[in-house]
C-alpha cells in the first residue's frame, strides 16, 4: 500500500512539473526579421555567433534600446536569426544567434521596404521566471489563460532603468493579484503596463 502511495505521489509531481513546463511556452516577437528573446530562451537549438553590447551613449527606454542593439548587431554580423537579451543587463547585452535550419530551405527575404519573413517555428520560446513568476516580455504565452486584470506601475515610480521597470511591474502585479501565474508586459507601454494572468 505504501509503495502505491509513493508511486501515486511521484506521478502527481511529474504531471504538475509537465504542466508548469507547458505554461512557460511562448511566441517571441520579431523586429526587422530578427526574433527577440527577452526574459526568455529559444525553444529551438541554435548556434552562438557573438555578443553585442550597448554603446556608451545609448537610449534609456526599452524600444529604442532594442533598435539600438539591433542596429549594432546588423553592423557587425552579416546574417543572424535572433538576439537573446541577457537577464539582468537591462537590454544592454544580447547574444547573436543563428538557428540550425534545413540546408535545402530557401531564406525568405521581404521585398524592398518590407521586413523579412520569420519562420514561426523559430519564434517558439520558453519564458524565464523572475522572482518565481513567469514574465512574458516582447512575447505572448501559448497556453490558454484567463485575464485577472490590467496593471500599471505607480505614477510615483520614476526609474527608466529596464531592470527596475520589469521588477516593479511584476511586484505591482503580484500585489494586486496574489494568485496570478504570470505577468504579460504590454508591448509599446515602455514596460509600464502589464496583464496579470492565470493559466487554465
Amino acid at each position: 500500500m505504501r509503495l502505491i502511495n509513493i508511486s501515486f505521489s511521484l506521478c502527481l509531481i511529474l504531471i504538475s512539473g509537465f504542466t508548469l513546463n507547458a505554461q512557460d511556452a511562448a511566441t517571441a516577437n520579431d523586429r526587422q526579421g530578427v526574433v527577440l528573446f527577452v526574459e526568455s530562451m529559444p525553444a529551438n537549438q541554435y548556434r552562438h555567433s557573438g555578443t553585442i553590447e550597448c554603446a556608451m551613449f545609448s537610449p534609456d527606454e526599452a524600444d529604442p534600446l532594442i533598435d539600438h542593439i539591433l542596429k549594432r548587431a546588423k553592423d557587425e554580423y552579416e546574417e543572424f536569426d535572433a538576439l537573446i537579451f541577457r537577464s539582468g543587463k537591462g537590454l544592454c547585452k544580447a547574444d547573436v544567434v543563428n538557428f540550425y535550419k534545413d540546408p535545402k530551405a530557401k531564406r525568405r527575404r521581404g521585398r524592398a521596404g518590407e521586413e523579412p519573413e520569420v519562420d514561426e517555428k523559430y519564434k517558439k520560446a520558453r519564458a524565464v521566471p523572475r522572482n518565481g513568476t513567469l514574465v512574458f516580455v516582447y512575447s505572448s504565452p501559448t497556453s490558454e489563460y484567463d485575464l485577472l486584470g490590467k496593471v500599471e506601475t505607480p505614477v510615483t515610480f520614476r526609474s527608466k532603468n529596464v531592470e527596475d521597470l520589469i521588477s516593479e511591474v511584476v511586484r505591482t502585479s503580484k500585489e494586486a493579484y496574489p494568485d496570478l501565474d504570470a505577468v504579460v508586459i504590454v508591448d509599446g507601454s515602455g514596460l509600464r503596463k502589464a496583464n496579470a494572468i492565470k493559466f487554465k
